[in-house]
């Protein structure tokens, strides 16, 4: 996969995780979990916008629009069943999401032809990796195992 592509996917991917999270926001009965969703969301977004700079940039200098690999896109995403999930299955299909999609950004990173678009995917890898944590944390508070959320032993900060 180009560097073209794998920005046209990153794309695609935070969409799809954009949307997810604002409609498990709207469903959540817990305040905690309908802000931590909405806080997801909001950092989604703000990917989207970084991932979209980028490839605007790259498809400016390539002049080619790269069809993204439905296959590949697919095996991002997580399937969930919407309607049926608690709100403990939501959080364990974000902890599945984030996990794939910070692995699919280390390994966009290794790939990439220019450091600019390295440093975007490591960065971001980063950030979604501290994704995984967050919803985690909200996990083993709800299980009672673990970390518990009201006392924060990770940072979502990015050095």
């Amino acid at each position: 996969m180009n560097e073209l592509q794998a920005l046209a996917l990153a794309l695609e991917v935070e969409k799809a995780e954009l949307k997810f999270y604002i409609r498990l926001a709207k469903k959540a009965s817990d305040e905690r979990a309908r802000r931590m969703f909405l806080f997801l969301a909001n950092e989604e977004a703000g990917h989207w916008e970084l991932f979209e700079e980028k490839f605007v940039e790259k498809l400016i200098e390539k002049c080619e629009l790269p069809a993204v690999d439905r296959a590949a896109l697919e095996s991002l995403l997580v399937e969930a069943d919407e309607k049926k999930l608690s709100e403990v299955d939501a959080v364990k299909i974000g902890m599945d999401q984030e996990k794939k999609t910070w692995e699919f950004y280390e390994m966009a990173a290794r790939e990439a032809e220019h450091e600019d678009v390295k440093r975007v995917f490591e960065e971001l890898a980063k950030v979604e990796k501290g994704h995984y944590e967050l919803l985690k944390a909200q996990y083993d508070s709800v299980m009672k195992t673990g970390i518990w959320m009201d006392y924060q032993d990770f940072s979502l900060e990015v050095d």
